[in-house]
């Protein structure tokens, strides 16, 4: 009997088991619930101009995104950076292809969440090209459930990783009455690259969209457009490239070259027209093209040769800004650089006697009086764009500028810039005062509050960024700045505890005491970054750090 009553209770509990498996799951459970719209939230950020406020640029998402002190991208920038990379995970490739099958073939609440739950990892650009591929394979349709499916991820769902799954699926679908609704998520730098493919996809002609879009972002996004414009025959799209186009706030130099390709940058220079937005520009996309970087540069730039000596006639004598002195040394810079192999730039349009000449003309014009006249006048400016410019003009100038950014640090001692720009003018007769001040306006007991694994970002870390800077730069002045030192060992940013050890590796060891030893031991104990514990033993072992 006994055995009988344990027989059938073990069946009840294997049936009630497989009951709580096999059941379907209800809306309650489903990971997007009581959160809002990113679509409704970008909607009511965009101004009056047709850009997305400031306000606007933090995502609802954004704390359950992102960890407090964890790298934050800026908006588009890890999608931007890496590019389409797709293929990394054959496993999940599979998996949300099927589920997107079974979406659309049954709209089954069940699948949507065991999908929605992979899509929230926002890791799209490891695998959404070949996903889509597939999906395409499998003979996917759009109808009856799919298309609903896309347009509630892209427009009601409440996080990027999804958003971004849905317009890459209504670029699958094609369907134009889409298209205003997309235009307003791409005015997100985040959603941007995928709206821009979505559009891309679904109109057969798209550059009239994908240039009034561009307009209206200026990050990563008109980075995407603008490669995406590239090609374009519209006079008006090619104007712009020139004024406009290349202007972002991550590097022009990312697109100076289609720019001035694109827009034929030699021609409208040729005009002669005396137009001054142009010669901004100009000097601007030259200045890009010669920096050079993470796109092509002035090397492979065919109109250079004539592109300089046109901007150089229409400027020397003519112009005098700040932006034309550093503009007239990036030229000198480059054109005087011997190690460049001029000779296969001939198809350039260079020439030894081109070369000699603009440098002739560039030497004259840099040696007038009125260059170091100009930064005397604007080393007090309250810009802090120009006064970036003041400094490095001042800087080939041979001007001294200690006491202007001393000033400045004394007015805004907690501004983490001006310590690097103080510690960057440092010597053996300033570097007391510089620590004292540190000593007077850093709260160091907001600092010192133990080791953490933490990268210190954000506004809250603006003090940890201060003392950082002048950390950095202790290694030069053994003896110096202990407390700082004791405090920056306490920190919980990582960089803090490795610009101190980093320091004290460098000091004389004569000048490491006894209270410095003792705090170097008790950091180690305690220090949960595996690589700074490993420097913090050889520092106390005496052993080299690299």
């Amino acid at each position: 009997m006994n055995r009988l009553k344990i027989l059938i209770i073990g069946l009840i509990i294997m049936n009630l088991f497989s009951f709580c498996s096999n059941r379907k799951k209800d809306i309650s459970e489903a990971p997007w619930k009581d959160y809002s719209s990113i679509f409704k939230h970008i909607k009511n950020n965009i101004d009056s101009t047709g850009k997305l406020s400031d306000n606007g640029d933090k995502l609802p998402d954004d704390s359950r995104r992102f960890k407090e002190g964890e790298l934050k991208w800026v908006s588009g920038g890890m999608d931007g950076a890496f590019g389409h990379h797709g293929g990394s995970n054959q496993k999940t490739i599979n998996k949300v292809a099927k589920l997107t099958k079974k979406i659309s073939t049954n709209g089954k609440l069940e699948d949507k969440i065991e999908l929605y739950n992979l899509l929230i990892e926002d890791n799209l650009m490891d695998f959404i090209d070949p996903t889509l591929e597939k999906i395409v394979n499998l003979n996917v349709h759009s109808e009856p459930h799919l298309h609903n499916w896309a347009k509630w991820l892209a427009f009601e769902s409440p996080d990027r990783g999804a958003v971004k799954f849905g317009i890459a699926l209504l670029g699958l679908i094609r369907d134009k009455e889409d298209l205003n609704k997309l235009l307003i998520l791409g005015k997100h730098e985040e959603f941007t690259l995928f709206v821009a493919v979505a559009i891309t996809n679904t109109f057969e002609k798209p550059e009239t969209y994908l240039w009034e879009l561009a307009k209206h972002v200026d990050g990563w996004g008109k980075i995407s457009l603008v490669e995406r414009l590239s090609e374009t025959e519209n006079p008006e799209i090619k104007k712009w490239m020139i004024y406009e186009g290349y202007k972002n706030n991550i590097m022009y130099e990312y697109l100076a070259y289609i720019c001035a390709t694109t827009g034929d940058l030699k021609t409208e220079l040729s005009k002669n027209t005396n137009d001054t937005e142009l010669i901004k520009s100009s000097g601007e996309l030259i200045e890009a093209l010669i920096n050079g970087g993470p796109a092509e540069d002035i090397s492979v730039y065919t109109d250079a040769g004539s592109v300089v000596k046109l901007y150089l006639g229409q400027t020397i004598g003519k112009v005098y800004t700040l932006d034309q002195f550093l503009i007239l040394n990036t030229i000198k810079s480059y054109l005087s650089d011997k190690d460049t192999g001029w000779t296969k730039l001939s198809d350039n349009g260079w020439t030894d006697d081109l070369r000699a000449n603009l440098l002739i003309d560039i030497d004259k014009e840099l040696s007038l009086p009125i260059w170091m006249d100009l930064v005397n006048e604007k080393k007090n400016t309250n810009d802090n764009v120009e006064f970036w410019q003041v400094d490095r003009a001042a800087s080939i100038l041979n001007i001294d500028m200690w006491e202007i950014h001393w000033q400045r640090l004394i007015n805004n001692p907690t501004e983490s810039g001006l310590w690097f720009n103080v510690m960057k003018n440092a010597n053996d007769e300033r570097i007391d005062q510089i620590i004292e001040l540190a000593m007077t306006k850093i709260d160091l007991e907001r600092i010192s509050t133990g080791a953490e694994d933490n990268m210190g970002l954000g506004e809250e870390y603006q003090l940890h960024s201060c003392l950082d800077f002048i950390i950095q730069d202790l290694d030069k002045f053994s003896g110096k700045g202990n407390k700082l030192i004791l405090t920056a060992l306490k920190s919980p940013v990582v960089r803090n505890r490795n610009m101190a050890i980093k320091a004290l590796n460098a000091w004389d060891r004569t000048y490491i005491n006894d209270e410095i030893k003792e705090s170097i031991i008790v950091a180690e104990k305690v220090e949960p970054n595996e690589d700074t514990k490993r420097n913090l033993n050889k520092l106390i072992n005496g052993q080299p750090i690299d």
